[in-house]
């Protein structure tokens, strides 16, 4: 990381120490003001208290994105792409560094829910995997999807149009539009409107 890149996000932390904490509708006017000028775009969004973004320059959000509390936003080194209505639950993380994640209109991830851009190479055996990089791709997730409460969505994945993920499922390969899938590593259950309405899976 260059010095100008760590100033940068030196200069994120010191935005987030000044207005992370505040809570209630202050805060949440405040920090859009603050954060909004910092993305490379955003429309109108919610912030709650301790949200953890890094990497602003790389983050284009649409309108009416929500934030909650303590989740986290990293793309020193990568890029995010939110649609409109993304809400983002209580700790979920998107992590892009090395990679690029696009997230489409109207879809919720549930809470301490994971998305994970990039893998850490670990071919060679002489050097420790924390200092050999991340291996580069990407995850694309539609529109119209709804995420569980604990799910973990990996490098390389694609989610189309209208799937349900169900809580605590391992997301390792593309997802079907209108799927629902569950379990570890995630399957397809059943396809939307073939199951009778309110069934719970997530």
């Amino acid at each position: 990381m260059t010095l100008r890149e760590r100033a940068i996000l030196q200069g994120e932390e010191l935005w987030r120490m000044l207005a992370g904490w505040i809570p209630g509708g202050p805060g949440t006017v405040l920090r859009r003001l603050l954060y909004r000028p910092l993305f490379a775009s955003a429309g109108p969004f919610r912030s709650g208290t301790g949200v953890v973004i890094q990497g602003f320059r790389n983050i284009r959000m649409g309108r009416g994105v929500g934030l909650n509390r303590h989740c986290s936003l990293y793309a020193a080194r990568g890029k995010i792409i939110l649609g409109n209505n993304v809400f983002l639950g209580d700790f979920s993380s998107i992590n892009a560094n090395d990679a690029v994640i696009r997230i489409g209109d109207n879809v919720a991830v549930g809470p301490m829910s994971l998305i994970q851009g990039a893998d850490h190479a670990f071919d060679r055996p002489d050097i420790p995997i924390v200092e050999q990089g991340h291996v580069p791709s990407q995850v694309t997730i539609e529109d119209n999807v709804w995420i569980g409460a604990h799910v973990v969505i990996l490098p390389g994945t694609r989610i189309r149009s209208g799937a349900v993920i169900a809580a605590g499922a391992v997301v390792s390969r593309d997802v079907p539009a209108d799927a629902v899938v569950g379990g570890v590593p995630a399957r397809v259950l059943h396809m939307r409107g073939r199951t009778g309405a309110g069934e719970r899976i997530c």
